[in-house]
């Protein structure tokens, strides 16, 4: 008798088996062009996954029906231009767009942004760089350093420079390890890389009183 666990783990297969062959599909067909467009959307909305999409990539390489330098070229421009199209719209409509976009109310907003400000005062770009490299939070950077409102060229080019270092360790994951890499275990990794750097980013929040 099948467990609610394993119905929801076979779900959870079928998701990942579809969403990699619709992944493969379009960068099988479209090659650079299908992995910066798909890359920008990722930057801009956080889908697909640059994960999935980077570890595929890596396999096509890895095969020789890529290579491996334009494709960290196209992924990471792709995601860069994307991550500097939800900056500026940030900086241009500031704290109704950001609001909406975290889903946050009027008073938890206000505090959050208070403290960010005051954070990246003393230690802005670092938290930019060092969160663009982290899983389950660099989705948010870009919105973060809108309302930090930092300097466009310098916020730019970390993007760009997390980007092509994100690029280049997930798409070489891929090319070694193929797509026998598990949803599971590499989800599982960067839940916990991700959950200490949240966790660590909500002590810092909660001594200047924002919980």
């Amino acid at each position: 008798m099948f467990t609610i666990s394993h119905q929801l783990s076979t779900i959870s297969h079928i998701i990942y088996t579809y969403r990699m062959l619709d992944l493969h599909s379009l960068i099988s067909s479209g090659s650079y062009v299908a992995i910066f467009i798909l890359m920008l959307t990722n930057g801009v909305a956080n889908f697909p996954s640059s994960q999935l999409l980077y570890i595929i990539a890596g396999y096509f390489v890895s095969t020789g029906n890529l290579l491996f330098i334009p494709t960290i070229i196209a992924g990471a421009l792709g995601n860069t231009i994307g991550n500097v199209i939800t900056f500026l719209l940030i900086k241009k409509y500031d704290r109704p767009l950001a609001r909406k976009l975290l889903m946050l109310d009027e008073n938890t907003f206000t505090k959050i942004h208070s403290a960010l400000h005051s954070t990246f005062m003393h230690r802005g770009m670092w938290w930019i760089f060092l969160g663009k490299l982290t899983p389950s939070v660099k989705a948010f950077i870009p919105i973060v350093a809108g309302l930090a409102n930092t300097r466009t060229k310098l916020t730019s080019f970390i993007f760009l420079t997390a980007s092509t270092i994100w690029a280049t360790g997930v798409t070489s994951i891929g090319y070694y390890f193929g797509e026998n890499i598990t949803l599971k275990s590499f989800t599982a990794v960067s839940l916990l890389i991700g959950g200490t750097i949240i966790f660590v980013i909500y002590r810092s929040l909660k001594k200047k009183g924002v919980f």
